[in-house]
């Protein structure tokens, strides 16, 4: 029996597997995990992902059991990238909806877009408290340019923008 180490640790072992190839021992790890934490989007994503791997070996849960996964995560955390991302690829590539693929895939694209940009600003913020002025003008840069242009949007970013250089 494995022992219990926590879903992230477990989860890390899962990934081990998957690199490995071992993708049928990786998808009994993530059953066993799912029997503990079965609200945990992560562990549906992967759990996904192995049945897309596996789909034409015997035992394998069938396709439909992936969307299923993650339309959970989905239901479960409605901003997490990975799961629209993954839920956009079945889509696509197992139902042929290109149309309905493209709307998980943008919602993906602007919640990845918000959190670089986040990053970006926060990197900003820490090269310009060492003094590396140039370094933080460029992250604020690329954070800008990832930015939907929209007033208020604008509006927002110059003022973290003002923020930012008048601290220094």
């Amino acid at each position: 029996m494995t022992p219990e180490l926590g879903p992230d640790r477990n989860l890390a072992r899962v990934r081990r597997a998957i690199s490995k190839g071992q993708y049928r021992q990786a998808l009994t790890e993530v059953d066993r995990l799912l029997d503990r934490h079965p609200d945990l989007p992560p562990l549906l994503i992967t759990r996904a992902e192995l049945i897309q791997l596996q789909e034409d070996e015997e035992g394998i849960p069938p396709l439909e059991a992936a969307k299923e996964d993650l339309q959970k995560a989905i239901a479960l955390d409605d901003n997490s990238p990975a799961a629209l991302i993954e839920l956009g690829h079945y889509l696509y590539a197992v139902e042929d909806d290109a149309e309905l693929a493209s709307r998980y895939f943008r919602k993906a694209i602007s919640l990845g877009r918000s959190l670089l940009e986040e990053a970006l600003i926060g990197q900003a913020e820490v090269f310009h408290e060492r003094g590396q002025d140039a370094d933080a003008i460029a992250c604020i840069a690329e954070a800008h340019s990832l930015r939907k242009r929209n007033k208020e949007g604008d509006r927002l970013f110059l003022e973290r923008l003002r923020s930012f250089l008048q601290s220094g």
